[in-house]
């Protein structure tokens, strides 16, 4: 009796499928290898990510800058820094009318005026 019972524990035990044969060596090592190289291009491709985040924080902090520049001065003209100006050009002034609207007027005055050309014609009369 203990003999059956051993021999069908025995036939309960094994598997009903023969298992697979261990992959070949050469197998293994092509699946390693391609394995650490899917690991290697995903650290690339985080890196490429983390310098694209940097580069769309830069572009917006410019975008950002530009977008709250102040306007151009009284004289119409914004300076470009030292030494930039042709001395022997005079500034430019800008027009000190203003619009029916309520605004500046925002061509350039003509030389030795306050007025622009349209400007100077209504306020000589």
């Amino acid at each position: 009796m203990r003999l059956v019972a051993l021999i069908l524990l025995n036939f309960l035990c094994t598997p009903a499928f023969p298992q697979q044969a261990a992959a070949p060596p050469a197998e293994l090592d092509r699946v390693e290898r391609t394995l650490q190289t899917l690991a290697d291009l995903k650290t690339k491709v985080a890196a490429i990510e983390a310098q694209i985040d940097q580069l769309i924080a830069e572009l917006s902090e410019q975008k950002g800058a530009i977008a709250n520049r102040k306007p151009a001065a009284f004289g119409g003209m914004s300076d470009a820094g030292p030494g930039t100006a042709d001395p022997a050009k005079p500034k430019a002034g800008r027009c000190a009318a203003i619009t029916s609207k309520g605004d500046r007027c925002t061509r350039p005055s003509v030389a030795g005026n306050r007025y622009c050309r349209q400007h100077l014609l209504a306020h000589q009369k």
